[in-house]
């Protein structure tokens, strides 16, 4: 389980450094175009006191106690079943905590969680995330992948 945790910790620390630099070199509610001509990437400097696709938004304090509550949640669950757990959901519940606590260190720190990746086509844009955003988004879905792969072995096995 030390390599997961040592994952999550490093991927944590690159969030965390990630926004610092967003903040300090790029206006808030301003955005760079990283790839010339084509309106297709670009860093962008927006605060979330929301969740996804700015849902909730204003809603920072009960946000951060369900955060903390969940983020608990699945610490003490993945300590409690240490031994069942596969080594890929280690992995894939590390990067969920890791996106956690670097968005749950927003909301206590900084009062709204930093989003600077913006991707799409002129004004077709996907909202704004981060890098913890990414870990939850795939470390879910290396969960749900995992859990229908094994629905799948289980269906095999039965008929």
């Amino acid at each position: 389980m030390k390599k997961p945790i040592i994952l999550a910790v490093i991927l944590f620390i690159a969030d965390q450094i990630s926004k610092i630099l967003i903040n300090t070199f790029v206006v808030y509610g301003s955005s760079i175009n990283i790839i010339p001509f084509f309106d297709f990437f670009n860093i962008t400097n927006i605060h979330n006191t929301g969740v996804a696709f700015s849902f909730f938004q204003g809603r920072n304090f009960l946000l951060s106690v369900f955060t903390a509550a969940v983020l608990l949640f699945f610490c003490v669950w993945i300590y409690r079943n240490r031994n069942e757990v596969t080594k890929l959901q280690q992995y894939a519940f590390c990067l969920v905590i890791s996106g956690g606590f670097g968005n749950l260190a927003d909301r206590v720190f900084r009062g709204a969680v930093v989003d600077f990746l913006d991707f799409g086509i002129n004004s077709l844009r996907w909202p704004s995330f981060n890098i913890a955003d990414s870990c939850i988004s795939i470390g879910v879905a290396i969960i749900v992948i995992d859990i229908f792969k094994k629905k799948e072995a289980g269906k095999k096995i039965r008929g």
